[in-house]
């Protein structure tokens, strides 16, 4: 079983292709209740300004665009 350490130094160290890079977070998003601030709080019942300030998402940026992962606390320690 591969270890998250070694696919992480394997992205860092550029070790896979675009294409697969792809692909992974394509299964990682799959798996994870991920979604924008607006998108999160319309599933949520929820104002955007109060699932932005909650510490109940964890608050990712990709891009441009800010999403809101449910079920992870906000903190500011990596979890590596």
């Amino acid at each position: 079983m591969i270890k998250l350490n070694e696919v992480l130094l394997s992205i860092i160290n550029k070790d896979f292709k675009e294409n697969e890079l792809v692909t992974i977070l394509e299964l990682l998003v799959s798996e994870l209740d991920i979604d924008t601030i607006s998108e999160m709080a319309r599933k949520e019942n929820k104002s955007p300004n109060g699932i932005n300030i909650s510490k109940c998402y964890r608050k990712i940026k990709i891009g441009k665009q800010k999403f809101a992962v449910k079920g992870l606390r906000d903190s500011s320690v990596l979890p590596f």
